[in-house]
């Protein structure tokens, strides 16, 4: 009997003299081959399609090992055996040009001049020597990550990969898949960087003169040929697939800006941004913050840039990324490390921002007392203990209701489970001690800080978590006769952007927003230059790109950036315990691991909101 591998156009087994039967019976084949197994005919095995060259490899090396004492001949056809050669060599050879790119190696140079003379040509701006190596490190790999920290000049750098392209001729638009509230600095971003000499042809998908989904769908069929800026919001990609899909072909540069808003493992939004970037031929995916809690983070990721590859390459299973060992780290890494870039703010002499400006205030006599009975209450749900401080050190008021989980699914990388539902339940004297704090010490301490800064004709950001908080500030800060706006969840997309375009003409003095709604891609460097932290989460992703608002490529060198952190103080064995304090500390350090390892060339592992919350609460218990 003779058993022949092919490609035609699956890889396929043709048994001659012999029928399947005599393959498919026999252990080693259900053991081994099976799992490959697409359909089985009479003189034929054909296997699934899409197989990776490392499971043809398997499938060729179970044949010859078992061919002799089974009793029959194998000849691997060589086409099968070139496609397994090209594949290995295309993806070493990728591997090796993305380090060669990050080393600028000196058979680079010339090219890259040459891409720098284009770009400069195309461009009314000019961009960091960093900034370009970064487009050009985009340009050259085709599908590429950029884990360049927020504030850095991310969308820049796609528009230089634009820039040089389309002046080639090769390709015609930008598709860009990103929260909303980064609609509006991609088409800002796209008249500051080319300024007169090319013109914006915008494809909006939530754009006003559309008033449904079937008057959307029937946009992206047949209204996005002349543009040059499609931009679409992951919320919208499940319901428009097929049609976002068509766009992609081989004269697009498809864009995932914020990534990280698919990091969920077969999550709705992930399975459709996997399925349409499988059309691209250039691709970018860009998050300042790739990895927050665990490597699991970069498996949808690598799925969107890489899926053909992702097996035979990465080949890493998401169980095994979730807790991995320091050797699965060092593999991930030295895998990864050739397929993305990432610039500091440092690298682009972004002026340093000011040491923080940490304000301790001092609890009154009924607040000490409510967060001690807070503390006896939920002790043993230490996020309920934090999620009900955060409510005390703002609001007492807030106290009397129960949890709302919308309120508090920002807070964390993970979900809020629905168990950690809490009702508000508390004695007589504890309604007593919230009934008699009228305003927080905390509050009274903001709004001081704030008039004085307003008074000095300084624009003021502050950042809170909560909705309510953010509505009892600004009532406070009209009572005093402060001008203030506020932008939260609720704020609708339009209104949101008339609010920010009004800051920036100093139209009023201090806006108030919340991270998950304001935290992405908005610059407001050029107008502001204090933001006051009212309340804070242990949430780095927030921390950083909220901070990046005003701190950012752009500023001039002796311009001051100047950050506040109020921070509640408790009586506490004998000296004090202050919650905000914790929880600043452990953004620190969690900042410096994330610094250390982009000195390191590496991806960052931070821990779990589990384990951050024994430490915050580690003085109490």
């Amino acid at each position: 009997m003779r058993v022949i591998l092919r490609l035609d156009p699956v890889l396929s087994l043709s048994i001659e003299d012999g029928g399947t039967e005599s393959i498919t019976s026999k252990s080693f084949y259900k053991i081994h081959l099976k799992r490959y197994e697409a359909f089985v005919y009479e003189d034929r095995i054909c296997f699934r399609e899409g197989l990776s060259y490392i499971a043809m490899q398997k499938i060729a090396s179970v044949l010859e090992k078992y061919s002799l004492q089974q009793g029959y001949a194998v000849t691997v056809d060589p086409l099968v055996l070139e496609y397994i050669a090209r594949r290995e060599m295309y993806l070493e050879t990728r591997s090796k040009l993305g380090n060669e790119l990050k080393s600028r190696d000196d058979k680079l140079l010339a090219r890259f001049e040459d891409f720098a003379t284009i770009v400069n040509q195309e461009f009314s701006r000019s961009l960091r020597t960093q900034q370009m190596w970064d487009a050009f490190f985009m340009t050259t790999m085709k599908k590429s990550c950029n884990f360049s920290v927020p504030g850095s000049g991310k969308t820049s750098s796609v528009y230089a990969l634009y820039a040089f392209l389309s002046h080639q001729s090769l390709v015609k638009r930008v598709v860009v898949v990103c929260p909303k509230n980064a609609f509006g600095p991609w088409i800002d971003e796209f008249d500051a960087c080319f300024g007169c000499k090319r013109q914006l042809n915008l494809f909006n998908i939530h754009s006003s003169k559309f008033t449904s989904s079937s008057q959307r769908r029937n946009a992206i069929k047949y209204e996005c040929g002349n543009a040059n800026l499609l931009l679409f919001n992951y919320e919208c990609i499940k319901s428009f697939e097929s049609e976002i899909a068509s766009l992609i072909d081989d004269q697009t540069i498809l864009v995932f800006d914020e990534v990280h808003k698919v990091k969920r493992i077969n999550g709705e939004y992930a399975r459709s941004a996997i399925e349409i970037a499988k059309h691209a031929s250039y691709a970018v995916a860009m998050t300042g913050t790739p990895i927050p809690n665990t490597y699991q983070d970069i498996y949808n990721l690598l799925h969107i840039l890489y899926s053909e590859e992702y097996d035979e390459f990465f080949g890493f299973e998401a169980s095994g990324l979730r807790s991995p060992t320091e050797a699965t780290i060092q593999k991930v890494n030295s895998k990864l490390q050739p397929f993305f870039c990432r610039t500091t703010k440092k690298a682009l002499m972004v002026p340093d921002a000011n040491p923080d400006s940490v304000i301790p205030v001092g609890c009154s006599q009924q607040e000490s007392a409510v967060f001690k009975a807070l503390f006896n209450k939920h002790k043993k749900n230490k996020l309920l203990l934090m999620l009900r401080i955060l409510q005390l050190e703002s609001n007492p008021q807030m106290l009397l209701s129960s949890i709302d989980l919308a309120d508090y699914r920002y807070i964390l990388d993970e979900d809020l489970p629905a168990s950690e539902i809490d009702y508000a339940d508390y004695s007589e004297d504890m309604l007593s001690a919230i009934s008699r704090i009228d305003v927080s010490t905390k509050t009274q301490q903001c709004l001081n800080l704030v008039k004085g800064l307003v008074f000095q004709n300084k624009p003021v950001i502050i950042w809170c978590i909560f909705v309510k908080t953010i509505q009892n500030l600004s009532a406070l800060f009209e009572a005093a006769g402060i001008r203030v706006k506020c932008i939260y969840g609720e704020v609708d997309l339009a209104e949101r952007q008339g609010i920010l375009e009004s800051f920036k003409r100093r139209d009023f003095d201090v806006l108030i927003t919340n991270p998950n709604t304001l935290a992405e891609s908005i610059s407001l460097h050029t107008v502001c230059h204090d933001a006051v932290y009212f309340e804070y989460s242990f949430n780095l992703v927030h921390l950083l790109q909220s901070k990046d608002r005003i701190h950012r490529l752009g500023l001039p060198d002796d311009q001051y950036t100047q950050f506040y952190f109020l921070q509640s103080m408790y009586p506490n064995l004998g000296s004090y315990y202050s919650m905000d304090e914790q929880i600043y500390n452990r953004l620190k350090e969690k900042e410096g691991i994330m610094l250390q390892a982009i000195d390191m060339n590496r991806l960052e592992k931070m821990p779990t909101s589990e384990e951050e919350l024994n430490l915050i609460f580690s003085q109490l218990f």
